[in-house]
């Protein structure tokens, strides 16, 4: 079981425990040698290890996507907390306790699941109906899409993150389709509840919440147009058209090509998915940067939210 975790890390602490290495770099030092840079990880966030001396002897032992044993000490430079890593050592993962790594969403994914499911009526379409029905009656769907994270590290990086994200969504929904009751409310529910269901093989989330080796090289959004394409081909004349416009929303609902969508939206529908999926994603951000700088004004830049982030006090 570990003792010290990544929240609770401060400059002067010695540090000798488990993380999960999540990435690595070699970089050039001015004097001509090397160091590492390595991305150390927990349950609790992520902390930036550095190894400045004897760096040929780590090269083997720090492989990322393993569990490693580090011992050194937290400083602070430029303003950033890092540890200084002095001795590192593989731990093999039999020895590893999952809840030291795998954070959980606060709220019941078994109550969840059944609000979502509760948004089927709002679907008239009976295709679309139909293309739920064959995604949840299927237990193992059903089993990771309850468990999995919505993301590794960037927003509901937890188990049940990717339900919990689905959820905030369709509340947010309910809304747009009162104010806009043009919009097709039916295929922007249908939309919502599967643009995502890629995730549910992009990641791992066993030991610790990291990429497939197939999330990686494809990504969730390729694997979840082929998912959801694959369920319309069992749904006997499922209308083109029809087909074609939810695919667009699983390929389009990152809304902009440099966010890895390869198309961006061209109808009202797909337009809404990603400023809904855009909007829940930037809040659990600025709500995650709330709960992990206690006692502070200003945190540091933020590489996502792209600004430094203001912590105002609480009027709850």
């Amino acid at each position: 079981m570990k003792k010290q975790f990544v929240k609770d890390l401060k400059a002067g602490q010695s540090v000798e425990d488990v993380f999960y290495l999540l990435g690595r770099e070699i970089r050039d030092r001015r004097d001509g040698g090397s160091f590492l840079i390595l991305l150390l990880t927990d349950k609790t966030g992520s902390i930036e290890g550095k190894i400045w001396n004897n760096v040929e002897d780590y090269i083997e032992s720090s492989i990322p996507r393993q569990f490693v044993r580090i011992a050194g000490s937290v400083r602070e430079y430029s303003g950033v907390t890092e540890i200084a890593v002095k001795e590192l050592k593989p731990v093999p993962i039999e020895e590893i306790d999952k809840v030291d790594f795998l954070p959980t969403s606060r709220f019941n994914p078994d109550e969840m699941l059944a609000e979502l499911k509760g948004y089927f009526a709002q679907i008239t379409n009976p295709y679309l109906l139909k293309l739920m029905e064959n995604f949840f009656d299927d237990k193992e769907f059903v089993e990771q899409f309850k468990t999995a994270p919505g993301a590794a590290s960037v927003h509901h990086a937890y188990l049940g993150g990717l339900l919990e994200h689905t959820i905030y969504m369709l509340r947010l929904s309910k809304e747009i389709a009162k104010v806009y009751p043009e919009v097709d409310y039916s295929l922007l529910v249908a939309g919502i509840i599967l643009h995502d269901v890629g995730k549910i093989k992009e990641y791992i989330y066993d030991k610790v919440i990291d990429h497939t080796f197939e999330g990686r090289l494809l990504g969730h959004i390729v694997m979840g147009y082929e998912m959801v394409s694959a369920k319309i081909n069992e749904i006997k004349d499922f209308p083109a058209e029809l087909k074609r416009v939810l695919l667009h929303m699983i390929l389009t609902h990152h809304g902009h090509l440099e966010f890895g969508s390869p198309k961006t939206p061209k109808f009202v529908e797909a337009f809404l998915l990603h400023i809904l999926d855009y909007t829940d994603a930037r809040v659990m951000m600025f709500r995650e940067v709330q709960e992990k700088n206690k006692g502070v004004k200003w945190t540091e830049y933020h590489q996502f939210l792209e600004t430094n982030i203001y912590l105002k006090d609480r009027t709850d």
